[in-house]
This record gives structure tokens, C-alpha cells and sequence, in this order.
């Protein structure tokens, strides 16, 4: 944890995870939180220190699920792909997560059970779900259930916002509309009664699209410097600068969407800038 994410916990992640905190002791059940972030705004940072914070000090268990780790496997991609529109082979727009095993995972983690959840891992430098589980189990104390993503929360768009390409990658990938309608069709459906499982809402908000980029490269750069030392191979490879920029423009419109519509939606945001110091916190309601 930096400098930068250490002067956001004491300003503002104490406060936020003592309100959680209160949820849980008020709530008869587990409180499932969902947390909106951009590629790279600390998201995950965020959810590590949490997972930290409220067993120790507030009494509360804490089980963290990523969406991320919710994707199809390569292979189901590139059925889908194939099958509907080449950009879906891609991971990470809604319609390339396995969302009747999220279900199953948020549905059993939002009543007190004695039994194990096995949650998938994702891979993402393999870019495949492995074969490995990772299982929890939420007894009987006050529980926080954090579900963390970059499309987290995120409602469909208006027929309207559709009819026009966002970027000139849409433009050059998916003029006629085919990619983005699909994904919105499955905000618009399937993702409803995921998001619907959701108690609380949290934005890490970026400032502009383009900070993205510059998080999600230097993510990858962390991501295989932790791969090579883990396994001490430093001929593991990750994608290069170019790469993460295209990859990253299968994120832009609903990111951008994202942006717009949930502050109003979430029960706070943090507005962040460029170095990820927030600016300020906004409660809607």
C-alpha cells in the first residue's frame, strides 16, 4: 500500500469501514456490498485493507468475491465469440461472466450457512479460469460480503446511447452495434438479478477515461513482476503498452457510462484524480 492509498484510508477508509461495520451488527444477515472501480483505481487495494480492518477491529467477518474471477474460461469465450460477435471472445464486458455460478456464489453468501462456497480463480496472465477453488464459509457473525468489479452495479443504457459507435474502436470493431447491444441486453437481464443481490453500492470514480489507460499499464507491469518473482521465471510475459490499450477499449462506453450514472446510484463516491487521491467523498443517500 502506498503513500497515496495510505493518506485515502486515514481520511476516508476508516470511516467507511466502521459504517459498514454498523450494517452488520444491524443487519440479521450478511450485508452484501458491491464496489465499482475503473481498471487499476485500488479496488482490490481497497477490499485487501477491509478484509484487514473488520475482523480485527470491528468484529466483522469479511469475505471478499471479485467478478473478475467469475469470467467464462477461454474456450467458452471463444464459443461465444464465435457465436455472436469476435469482441465477446475478449474477457470482461458483461455476457463474458459465468453468471449463473456469481448467482449461486452471492445467493449463498447472503444467508449464514455452516457449509464451504468454492468460489472459481481466474488467471489473468493466462487469461483461463483455472482449475483451482477458493472456498469461504460465513458463520454466524455479523458479515460483510464485498463483491468488487469494474462493471459492479453498473445499470444498461438507453436504446439511444447505443446507436452511435463510442470510440473509433467501436467504429472499427463494431459498427453495426452487434457487441454492444449484446452486452447491454445482458446488463439489461441476467446482470439485474445479480446487482439486485446487492445491499450497498461504492464508486472509486476516475477522473477521466484516459487515467485508466495509465492504471491498467501499470497493473499489468505489477502483475507480472509479482508472476516472475512468485515462480521465479523472468521469461513470464504479460501484455505489452499497445496491447493494454486496445484491451482496454473494450472497457471505454461503459466505463464512461459508469461515470456518468452511478454517482447518483451508489451510497457514496470517491471522486479520485490522476494519482488515485481523492478529491472528495459524495453521499447520494
Amino acid at each position: 500500500m502506498n503513500s497515496i492509498f495510505m493518506r485515502n484510508a486515514e481520511s476516508y477508509f476508516l470511516d467507511y469501514a466502521a459504517r459498514l461495520s454498523q450494517r452488520a451488527h444491524a443487519s440479521n444477515r450478511p450485508v452484501v456490498v458491491g464496489l465499482n472501480g475503473a481498471q487499476g483505481s485500488g479496488k482490490s487495494t481497497l477490499s485487501e485493507l477491509l478484509a484487514e480492518l473488520l475482523p480485527r477491529f470491528f468484529e466483522v467477518d469479511c469475505h471478499v468475491l471479485s467478478i473478475d474471477d467469475f469470467y467464462l474460461s477461454k474456450a467458452q469465450r471463444r464459443k461465444l465469440g464465435a457465436a455472436v460477435h469476435p469482441l465477446l471472445a475478449t474477457r470482461g464486458v458483461p455476457g463474458t461472466h459465468d453468471c449463473p455460478r456469481l448467482n449461486d456464489a452471492l445467493a449463498a453468501c447472503s444467508e449464514y450457512s455452516s457449509g464451504d462456497i468454492a468460489l472459481p480463480i481466474f488467471d489473468k496472465l493466462k487469461d483461463d479460469r483455472t482449475r483451482k477453488v477458493r472456498k469461504i464459509r460465513v458463520g454466524a457473525k455479523p458479515t460483510i460480503v464485498l463483491l468488487e468489479g469494474w462493471c459492479v452495479g453498473i445499470p444498461a443504457q438507453a436504446p439511444l446511447d447505443l446507436a452511435v459507435p463510442a470510440s473509433s474502436f467501436e467504429f472499427s470493431n463494431d459498427n453495426l452495434g452487434t457487441w454492444r447491444g449484446y452486452v447491454n441486453d445482458q446488463l439489461a437481464t441476467v446482470y439485474v438479478d445479480i446487482f439486485k443481490k446487492l445491499d450497498y453500492l461504492s464508486m472509486l470514480k476516475p477522473p477521466c477515461f484516459e487515467a485508466v489507460l495509465d492504471w491498467r499499464v501499470e497493473q499489468e507491469v505489477r502483475l507480472i513482476a509479482k508472476r516472475r518473482e512468485v515462480a521465479n521465471d523472468n521469461a513470464i510475459k504479460g501484455m505489452n503498452v499497445k496491447q493494454v490499450a486496445e484491451f482496454v477499449e473494450n472497457f471505454r462506453r461503459l466505463t464512461c457510462h459508469a461515470m456518468t450514472v452511478l454517482p447518483d446510484l451508489a451510497n457514496e463516491t470517491w471522486e479520485l484524480q490522476a494519482d488515485r487521491l481523492i478529491l472528495s467523498e459524495v453521499t447520494s443517500k
